[in-house]
């Protein structure tokens, strides 16, 4: 059933004052900083439970329309996929 059985949806995310901290004290280190978009990293992550979802518009199996997909790896949009990125990248666990 949609919206349910998922454990934990846990995400590391930084409180803006910590960031803001954390680039004042670079940039007055003179430390070279770099930007990156994560967004792309929630595909790594790896899932500990099993999760189904539908076959989406447009890539519908004539053969087996009623046919779901069993995810292998996370998924962006998951409510798991924040956490399941972190254990893959970071090795937070809680």
């Amino acid at each position: 059933e949609e919206g349910i059985n998922f454990e934990e949806s846990f995400a590391l995310v930084a409180r803006m004052e910590a960031i803001r901290i954390f680039l004042a004290y670079a940039a007055h280190k003179l430390f070279t900083m770099f930007q990156m978009d994560v967004e792309t990293t929630f595909f790594h992550g790896s899932l500990k439970e099993d999760v189904y979802v539908c076959q989406p518009e447009g890539f519908i199996d004539a053969d087996h329309p009623s046919h779901v997909y069993k995810l292998k790896k996370a998924l962006y949009g998951l409510k798991q996929a924040p956490r399941a990125c972190g254990i893959q990248h970071w090795g937070a666990t809680s």
